[in-house]
């Protein structure tokens, strides 16, 4: 007999982390702010994780996402020590892959996709690359151009709705735009 999964009981959403993956369903581009240990870290990794498996469902393997953060250091504090000790091992693997770099693997039957994790110490330096979904933990922290850079490289072959996911708090240099186009809505 094969053993059952669930994402949902593995993840375990608050209330509001579900209503914001339930946001991500509707549309393209989602922010989850909030203060201080409001989850929105936990949030981007699983909320990417999800669209990797829902997208295994319709049909397309090997599919790449990103998680992005500020630097190195940050982006090993928040995500990658986390991810070694909450993403269970049926799911997939954490590894340094030799053509995929820092990353996640999920295992075949979850459609084999994968969670890069990427610094944007120098966001030029993934000009080429293409990724079916993004998440930028802490947008806050960079400026309004890393918002723009990183948008000409959310494309994948045969998926159309492709998904800009953000976290962030207030402050930071990036605060004004961020507040302006995700709080007060306004698309110049």
């Amino acid at each position: 007999m094969s053993k059952t999964y669930s994402l949902r009981e593995t993840i375990k959403p608050s209330a509001k982390q579900d209503e914001a993956l339930k946001a991500i369903d509707k549309y393209k581009y989602v922010f989850y702010g909030g203060a201080k240990y409001g989850g929105k870290s936990y949030f981007l990794r699983w909320a990417l994780v999800k669209l990797l498996i829902k997208w295994a469902k319709e049909g397309y393997k090997n599919v790449r996402v990103c998680l992005f953060s500020e630097d190195y250091p940050t982006l090993k504090d928040r995500q990658i020590t986390k991810i070694k000790h909450e993403f269970p091992s049926w799911l997939g693997e954490l590894k340094d892959d030799m053509v995929e770099g820092l990353c996640f693997i999920l295992k075949p039957q979850w459609g084999g996709g994968i969670l890069a994790l990427r610094n944007l110490d120098d966001p030029a330096k993934y000009s080429s690359s293409e990724f079916a979904a993004m998440g930028v933990d802490e947008i806050q922290r960079n400026p309004e151009s890393v918002f723009y850079e990183l948008r000409s490289i959310l494309r994948w072959p045969g998926i159309e709705n492709t998904k800009f996911i953000a976290a962030g708090m207030p402050g930071g240099i990036g605060h004004a735009w961020v507040k302006k186009l995700w709080i007060d809505r306004n698309f110049d």
